[in-house]
Parts: C-alpha cells; structure tokens; sequence
C-alpha cells in the first residue's frame, strides 16, 4: 500500500467521521459566516434569510462577549442548515471541519424550515471553542437563553432556572462535580456519523439546564470580563474556579442554590407544570414543554 493511498484513505475517513458531505453546493457568504444548504432543498430566498440570521446572531454574539471572531486567523464560520435530526429533533452542533489540512470551525444546523434552535449556543462555542463540556455550556446556553431562541434545548420554551428548580424538588438534581468534561458524564456519545448522540435524555436534561442556570448565575454575579478570564486560564489550567471566582466549584454551587432557592415561590406554578412534564416521560419533556409555551395542546 503506498503512502500517497495511505494519506487518501485518511482524508476520506476525517470527512466520512466528520459527517460533512454537502447536500448542495448552494453557499452564501456573509462577513463572518460560510452557509450553506445541507437539505438540498432550500430556496436562494430562504438560505439568505438563514444566512442573514447566523450573521445577525454572531454579531450578538461578539457584542455580548466582546469578543472578536478572528476570521483572519481561523477563518469564517461554515454553518450548515440540514433537515431535523431523526427528523423531529431541532438541535444544532459545534464541530470542526478539514479545510484541506487547515481545521475550520464549522456548526450544523438541524432543523431550519422554522426559526433555528440552539444555533446562538453553538455559535458562541465557535468563538469560544473548548475540549470541556462544562465550560462550552456555561457560556453557550446562557448565551443562546439571552440572545437566541428559548424554544431550544434545554430551555424548551422555559428559564433553565425554573428547570434546576425542578430538579431540586424532585430531588433528581446533579452535583455539578460530577459533571466531567467529555460526552459521558452528560448522558450522551459519539455517533458513528460524527455527531453527539444521546443516551440517556433525562442526565441530558439535567446537566445542561444546570450548566445554563449556573452559568447565568457567574455571568450576573461575576461579569463578563472574569468568564472570558475564567475561559482562558482554563486553557492552561482545569476548571481555575478559585483562581478566578475566589471560591471552590463547590462554594460557588452553594451560593447560586441559594439565589436559586429564593425564587422559588415566584415560579411555583412552572415548577409544578413542569415537574408533571419530567416525572411522566423525561425523554419528552422538553418537546411537550415546547408545545405547551407555543400554546399547543
């Protein structure tokens, strides 16, 4: 076998695992986005509206954060708007893509022919991009709850606070200690195409709705200015909470509980209607919240 087939096998491989084979050649360029149409099946209209959206969300974004989005140095962002996973799930996905051996930030979008979800969580991860899925998710959910779309998971059409509130009364929370940085701890895997996948949807809900409750929290708390240092210290160091909060992980857990803790006759009647929703079906709790905000039956 020789080299140069060698490295063709390996190039194929990143691609297929990936799970970038485009639908369509349909692109439209922004300033700082590449979209493109991964159904095959939209319309030049309709893919400029998508395209005009993520443009209008990452400028949010960088706004937010003040933060810089660095085309110069690591190129637009690829976003890719494709049919709903499984066909009913809207979700969207960070990952990095092979721009010939260069890699490029790249988010698919599942779901597209309603307003996107999830699309400002990833995004944001874009920008800042991290191995630690706790870190991901305290600045991607809070981001997405405050600029984006609160249909999207794990609001679904409701405050992650309301939902950690959940948790506690039925006594289902997790210690945020035992969320790890890889997929695992999250309830959730990699698929064969690439993708994260779920396999158990009720520790996928808990963690992530606790990841944007208590992120909100350091973000109102703390300020913007210590989470992007508390991001780049965590590129050097795991998880600096005391360098950079003043207080062990579990200190600043017990504190954002208590706030938490004070809101809670305000939002009894959600924690009440949502508790039925998470105790009858966990694995459908988030999409009959949603119908529920939309005032569905």
């Amino acid at each position: 076998m020789t080299r140069r087939y060698i490295i063709l096998m390996i190039l194929f491989a990143v691609t297929f695992i990936t799970g970038l084979s485009w639908a369509s050649d349909k692109t439209i360029e922004t300033r700082y986005i590449i979209a493109k149409d991964g159904t095959g099946k939209l319309s030049d209209a309709r893919l400029q509206e998508l395209a005009d959206e993520a443009q209008a969300a990452l400028e949010g974004i960088l706004k937010f954060w003040s933060a810089d989005v660095d085309v110069e140095k690591s190129g637009k962002i690829k976003v890719v708007f494709d049919e709903p996973r499984r066909k009913i799930y809207y979700v969207s996905v960070f990952h990095w893509d092979m721009q010939g051996f260069r890699r490029v930030r790249a988010v698919r979008v599942f779901g597209c022919e309603e307003r996107p979800q999830e699309m400002v969580h990833k995004l944001t991860t874009a920008v800042f991009p991290h191995n630690d899925k706790m870190i991901r998710n305290i600045m991607g959910v809070p981001t997405e709850e405050q600029l984006g779309n609160l249909l999207t998971f794990p609001n679904c059409g409701f405050p992650c606070d309301d939902w950690v509130l959940v948790f506690l009364k039925i006594k289902s929370y997790i210690p945020l200690d035992q969320l790890g940085p890889g997929h695992e701890a999250w309830g959730m895997q990699t698929s064969p195409d690439g993708f994260p996948s779920v396999f158990d949807r009720s520790r996928q809900s808990r963690a992530y709705a606790q990841a944007g409750s208590f992120g909100s929290y350091l973000i109102r708390t703390y300020g913007i200015d210590k989470m992007k240092k508390f991001y780049a210290l965590s590129e050097k160091k795991d998880r600096p909470w005391q360098e950079v909060f003043g207080l062990t992980l579990q200190d600043l857990e017990k504190n954002w509980l208590k706030d938490l803790n004070a809101l809670e006759s305000k939002k009894a009647q959600n924690i009440s209607k949502l508790s039925v929703l998470f105790e009858e079906n966990p694995n459908r709790a988030c999409l009959r919240a949603q119908k529920f905000t939309v005032g569905q039956p």
